[in-house]
């Protein structure tokens, strides 16, 4: 049996690294895996089985418009042309905030998405906006939770 008696964190305890920069202008993120799942029928009208596929890996990032040019500046300096001609990596860490060394040591989440290829940038601005944030969706080769 499984045990729910884990670290809930907060947004101020999540790091995230792209190729080893720091975000700090991360506003939002969400990574997963997907697996294809079909039902496989025999006898009757209720599936027997559940047949698994391919896995796939998708996600998003929301950054403010700072770190949207510094994607772009790093794509530039790799020969691209915009957001859409990197691939990174990311390591997120969720952190607890303690004073306890152990703790932090034992309670500690780190996962790994490999392989990010942006599926689209590009900016809009609003009349009356104090801020400008850009949503990066992604396709990933790995989600690798808890390393």
């Amino acid at each position: 049996m499984f045990s729910t008696k884990t670290q809930q964190f907060a947004w101020k305890e999540l790091t995230l690294l792209l190729d080893g920069r720091p975000m700090i202008e991360l506003t939002d993120i969400e990574y997963k895996p997907n697996k294809v799942l079909e039902e496989i029928f025999g006898a009757g009208e209720n599936p027997q089985f559940i047949g698994e596929g391919n896995k796939t890996y998708t996600g998003s990032l929301e950054v403010l418009q700072s770190g949207y040019e510094a994607l772009v500046t790093e794509a530039k300096k790799r020969g691209g042309n915009d957001v859409t001609d990197l691939e990174l990596e990311a390591i997120i860490s969720y952190v607890p905030l303690n004073k306890d060394a152990a703790t932090v040591a034992m309670k500690t989440i780190v996962d790994m998405v490999s392989g990010i290829k942006f599926e689209s940038g590009g900016k809009k601005f609003s009349q009356g906006n104090t801020h400008i944030k850009v949503a990066l969706p992604f396709k990933a080769l790995r989600v690798k939770p808890q390393i």
